[in-house]
Order: C-alpha cells, then structure tokens, then sequence
C-alpha cells in the first residue's frame, strides 16, 4: 500500500484537526521505538496522548534531520510550535541525533528541539544496553563467552573509539571544513584501518589526508595548523572520556559482530542480518526509566505543563 504524503502546510492542518494534542517528530521509523519507550511513562503520568512522527512523513524533501529542521522552521514562523486552533493545543517538539553540531556550533537553541547527548541515540544502546546478552541471543552463541570477548562494556567502548580515532579525525576535519570528502561519517566502516581492529595503513591514512588537504583548499602550513588543532581537539575529548560526542555509535556494531566471531571460533553461529538484530536487541534491553532518560523527558514535562494541557 502507498503511504500516504502530505505538504507541511497540509500536514500541519492534519495535527490541529487530530485528536492527538502531543506530535513528537524523530528524524526516521527506526527511531520510533526508542522515543516512543521513552516518553509513553512520562505521557501516560500527564494523561496527555502523543504520536511519533518520522521526518519522510511530513512532506519535505531531504529527509532526517535536514527535513524536520525546515519543518520546525515553518512551525516556528506560523507561530504553531504550541498551537491553539478551535479550543484544542497542538504541541510539537523534535528529537534530533547531535552528530557533531556541537563542535560546529550549528545546535538550534529551542524548547521545542532535543538533541541526543551523545553523537547519534544509538550511542545510549551501547552504553546502556545488555552487550553480551544481546550479541549472544543474535548470534546464537553462549552469554559466557561473548562476556569474556567482550570484558568491561566501558574499556571496551573506549577501545574502539580509540582504534578508529585517527579516522574520527579525518571526518570531523570534513565536516568542520564543509568538504564533502571520502573521509566521512556516512561510511560503515574505517577504511583506513585494517580491517575493523586492526592498526591504521598508513598509505590510506595519508591518501585521505591528501585528499581533504587538496578539497580544503587552504594552503600547506594553514591545512596543517588546522588539521593540528582539530587533532588536539579530538584528543582533549578523548582524553575526557567523552569520545561518545563524536565517535558514531552504529560504528560500535562492526566491533561487536568482530568480538562475536573471535567468541564464535570453530562455532556454528547465526550470521544473517547480525547487526541489525544486534542494534533492534540493544534497543529492547534499555530500562527507559533510568535517569538517561531524563535528558529527554524532562522537555516534554516542561512543554506539556508551559501549554497547560
């Protein structure tokens, strides 16, 4: 069946005639379970009904983050972020994965917009979810031994941060700079290690490095003097442990399934789709009530109370 597409004006007619008084906009389907886990305690407590909106269904070209940003932009300009139309409040708020908008200083300051934390909401899987169980129950294989692969979830988070940091590095330079380079966030995989654990080529690592150096278009000693800074940057919050504010964290998936297969020697073990099924896994292991949480929450508390719904 073809799923039914609106303008944003008509979209916008379509939430002040709907019953729902709460539209909460995530940037695609996959994230409609994680937000709506998130929400629905802090919803129900308030009475206040709700529907999670995927950024394709609102009519504006480009998709994810880019679209609800333009959407917000209407709402905004209309007035209609908090809407009353015929006695009935309409609210919207957008959730938005952060990626690197931070460092860029592109954040939009706004009740009505959250950002993640972290780089993107599947950082929170890694850091909140059931690891071993989920790689265990995905593969087929035994808890115990994908716990001893794995070790302490933390050390072991920053030790793939820090395996791939020299390409971390190389796409955060590309975005910072604008450049839309073969270095970039967009990729599955470093491909400038080798393999997924294995240490930087050193050839790759250059031939990418010439490569923004020559699409950057700054000279020699200014791309090095910035390249420098970005690097103690990318150090400093390294450093910090805070690597979860720019390392990507479906990149943990490929570190994951590596640690399954060391688990899985001379094992049969279920390979199809393993890191969808991981990522659908870690989803479902988050206690949604924990204080993580409240990041997200505590927006849609004060937005509900501020309209007096």
């Amino acid at each position: 069946m073809k799923r039914l597409t609106y303008s944003p004006s008509a979209y916008r007619r379509s939430m002040q005639i709907s019953r729902v008084p709460l539209f909460i906009f995530v940037e695609g389907y996959k994230d409609r379970y994680v937000y709506d886990q998130i929400v629905q305690s802090e919803c129900q407590r308030a009475r206040v009904s709700y529907k999670i909106v995927a950024a394709e269904e609102i009519g504006i070209s480009g998709g994810g983050k880019e679209a609800l940003l333009k959407f917000f932009d209407y709402l905004a300009a209309g007035s209609s972020l908090i809407c009353n139309f015929n006695g009935k409040t309409t609210i919207s708020i957008f959730f938005l994965d952060k990626d690197v908008d931070d460092i860029l200083n592109t954040i939009r300051s706004s009740e009505h917009i959250v950002y993640t934390e972290t780089y993107e909401i599947e950082n929170y899987f890694f850091i909140h979810g059931a690891l071993s169980e989920v790689a265990a129950v995905s593969a087929s294989l035994e808890v115990e031994s994908i716990r001893a692969a794995l070790g302490d979830y933390e050390a072991w988070r920053r030790l793939a941060a820090t395996k791939w940091k020299k390409w971390v590095k190389l796409c955060l330079f590309s975005k910072t700079c604008g450049i839309e380079s073969i270095s970039n966030y967009r990729l599955k995989m470093s491909p400038i290690n080798d393999g997924i654990c294995g240490p930087v080529k050193s050839v790759e690592h250059k031939r990418h490095l010439s490569n923004l150096e020559c699409q950057s278009s700054l000279p020699p000693d200014e791309f090095k003097r910035s390249f420098t800074r970005l690097c103690r940057r990318v150090n400093r919050i390294y450093s910090g442990g805070r690597h979860d504010l720019i390392f990507k964290g479906t990149w943990y998936t490929c570190f994951l399934v590596e640690d399954i297969k060391r688990a899985a020697i001379q094992k049969h073990f279920n390979r199809n789709q393993l890191e969808t099924r991981i990522l659908s896994g870690l989803a479902l292991t988050l206690n949604y009530s924990d204080s993580w949480t409240e990041h997200f929450r505590a927006p849609i508390r004060r937005l509900i109370a501020k309209a007096g719904i």
